[in-house]
């Protein structure tokens, strides 16, 4: 069970959203896993499925598509890389372990194009791959939503967030990046969090990691914030510590008292 959410405007930059709970096969869930990662600097990607395959796919993907020393005058045509790296991800599935597989595994990608413009940017791109072919399903238009996970699913997170990519919606949005680079995104996020608290679902986290996605950068963040009740004490609203890494995560989980084999999110 996650939510991991892409989207884009027509300034060339894009944001993906990830939330970090997991679910452990007694049924258990914890929030305990970065699901969204900067992957170079024009891509940033999600997994859904197993957590062992997820974490093993976010590092072939960055392994791929390695630039020198972050070269942010360099860039990846992301439809390259997917229609490359797709038949590497179906291997590595391939050679996962039958308990794993039986989870499945899911990644979307959000990148800025390197030499290819559109509305008032980079043109941006939205690829999903899924089990067990992992054929790339290319999305490019100027602004748009694109989810994967069992958030996906649920209407209400829809409701609240499909006005806001009609072009009424789109533009006074857009207006949040005045004088504030990535304003965009991050007021994206304050959306997407509020439906995450008013509207909470089992298996997807309160939490959420931000990746902020333009040509030559990617920013990575969280939705912290403090809210300031009428009635009561400020509360803070804190990321808690996740894992970023398969072996982070089984020593993670096993503290916790929890077993690392056939998580999933």
């Amino acid at each position: 069970m996650t939510w991991i959410l892409a989207a884009s405007n027509v300034l060339g930059s894009c944001g993906l959203y990830s939330d970090v709970q997991v679910t452990f096969k007694d049924g258990k869930t914890k929030d305990l896993v970065q699901k969204a990662y900067p992957i170079t600097n024009s891509i940033g990607a999600g997994f859904a499925g197993s957590v062992q395959i997820g974490f093993m796919l976010i590092q072939s993907l960055a392994d791929f598509v390695k630039l020198p020393n972050w070269d942010d005058q360099a860039g990846w045509d992301p439809r390259w890389v997917a229609s490359n790296w797709a038949p590497i991800a179906r291997a590595l599935f391939e050679k996962a372990p039958a308990t794993e597989r039986a989870l499945g595994s899911r990644i979307l990608v959000a990148a800025a194009s390197p030499n290819e413009n559109c509305g008032f940017g980079a043109k941006t791109y939205f690829i999903r791959f899924s089990e067990p072919n992992f054929l790339p399903g290319v999305m490019s238009r100027p602004f748009k939503l694109c989810s994967i996970g069992s958030g996906a699913a649920v209407d209400e997170y829809h409701k609240r967030l499909k006005p806001l990519f009609r072009w009424e919606g789109h533009t006074r949005t857009l207006q949040a990046e005045v004088g504030n680079p990535n304003g965009w995104v991050d007021h994206m996020a304050f959306r997407i969090s509020q439906s995450l608290a008013h509207h909470p679902h089992t298996g997807i986290s309160r939490h959420m990691h931000i990746i902020a996605v333009r040509r030559g950068m990617t920013v990575v963040g969280t939705n912290n914030e403090n809210i300031y009740p009428g009635d009561g004490p400020r509360i803070e609203i804190r990321m808690p510590k996740v894992a970023q890494g398969y072996e982070q995560f089984r020593d993670l989980a096993a503290t916790g008292g929890h077993d690392a084999v056939g998580a999933v999110c």
